[in-house]
C-alpha cells in the first residue's frame, strides 16, 4: 500500500522533567528525503538524536520539524555566561577597523553590552531526561505524520486502480477496434484501385500484398500488448510494500511512451478518440504518482 508524501504531525508532553515540549512535523512532495529541523538554539545538541528517529521512518519528501521546549517551573537554576569567543572576535575586529582607518576614540563598556548574543543564559536541566522526552515526543509526532500519510495513500490508490481499470477497458477496446484495420484497409485499398483503374481488371495479389504492407506497417499489436504488460506491472506495484513512488512513475513513462507509438502508427480516427483519452488519464495518474513516496 503506498504512503503519499504530504502530511502533518503534531504531539504535546507536559509536565515532563519540568519540561512542557511539542514537536509538529510538516512533509511535502520531493525527489528524496529532505530533513530539516529546528530547535531552541541551546539545545541545539538534541538535532543528532532526532534525525536518528526521524530517518528510518521515511524514504522521501521534505519534511520540517518543528521542537519548541518550555520550562514549565518558575524555580528553575540559571546564570549567565558571556560568550568569549565572540567577544575575543569583536574586538579584533574593532581594533582592525581602528587601525585601518585610524579612527580616534575608545570603546566604551555600555558599547559591548550592545553585541548580539553576548551573553549566554545556562540552565541546570538533567540533560539525559530531557533527551529521552524530547526524543519521545518526536517519535509521537513522527507517528501522527505516517498516519496521516498513510490514509492519503489509501485515496491515492482507490484513485489510481480505478484510472489503471479504465485504461485497461479502453486499450482492449482499442485493441477491438484496430483487429478491424487489414479489413478496412484492404476495403479502402480496393476502392481507390477501382476508381482509378476503372474498367481494368485488378490484380488480386498485387492487392493482397499491398493490404499486407500496409498493415504490417501500421500493426499497433505489439505496442498493446506492452501497454497492458505496464498496465498489470503498475496495478501488482500498487500492493507491494516500500517505497514504491519511483517506480511507478518509470510506468507511467513506459505507458506514455508506448500510447505515443500508438499515436503516430494509426491515422484512423475511431482509434485516436481513444488514444486522446488514454493520454488523458496518464497525464493524471502521472499527477498523484509525483504525491507517492
Amino acid at each position: 500500500m503506498p504512503f503519499s508524501m504530504t502530511g502533518y504531525g503534531r504531539f504535546r508532553l507536559e509536565d515532563c522533567s519540568n519540561f512542557n515540549i511539542t514537536a509538529e512535523i510538516r512533509s511535502v512532495n520531493h525527489r528524496f528525503l529532505d530533513l530539516s529541523i529546528r530547535l531552541p538554539k541551546n539545545l541545539s545538541w538534541l538535532e543528532e538524536s532526532l534525525t536518528k528517529i526521524i530517518k528510518p521512518l521515511f524514504q522521501r519528501g521534505k519534511i520540517d520539524l518543528y521542537v519548541s521546549i518550555e520550562h514549565n517551573t518558575d524555580d528553575r537554576y540559571c546564570r549567565l555566561e558571556v560568550d568569549r569567543g565572540l567577544l575575543t572576535e569583536y574586538l579584533a575586529q574593532f581594533k582592525q577597523i581602528k587601525t585601518q582607518f585610524k579612527l580616534p576614540g575608545r570603546i566604551r563598556m555600555e558599547q559591548l553590552f550592545m553585541i548580539p548574543d553576548l551573553f549566554i543564559k545556562r540552565e541546570e536541566v538533567d540533560e539525559e531526561a530531557l533527551k529521552q522526552a524530547a526524543c519521545s515526543v518526536v517519535q509521537g509526532a513522527a507517528q501522527e505524520l505516517l498516519l496521516m500519510r498513510q490514509k492519503e495513500g489509501e485515496i491515492i490508490a482507490a484513485d489510481l486502480k480505478k484510472r489503471i481499470n479504465k485504461l485497461d477497458q479502453t486499450i482492449k477496446e482499442t485493441q477491438e477496434l484496430a483487429s478491424e484495420l487489414p479489413t478496412l484497409c484492404q476495403e479502402k485499398l480496393h476502392k481507390v484501385v477501382s476508381e482509378l483503374l476503372g474498367e481494368v481488371e485488378i490484380d488480386e495479389h498485387r492487392l493482397a500484398a499491398e493490404v499486407l504492407f500496409h498493415v504490417e506497417r501500421s500493426s499497433i499489436t505489439e505496442e498493446i500488448v506492452r501497454f497492458k504488460s505496464h498496465l498489470e506491472q503498475f496495478q501488482s506495484t500498487l500492493l507491494a510494500t516500500g517505497s514504491i513512488g519511483r517506480k511507478l512513475d518509470f510506468i507511467t513513462q513506459e505507458l506514455h511512451r508506448e500510447i505515443n507509438t500508438i499515436a503516430s502508427k494509426t491515422a484512423d480516427i475511431s482509434i485516436s478518440r481513444y488514444i486522446v483519452d488514454i493520454k488523458t488519464e496518464i497525464e493524471k495518474i502521472r499527477e498523484q504518482v509525483q504525491n507517492i513516496e
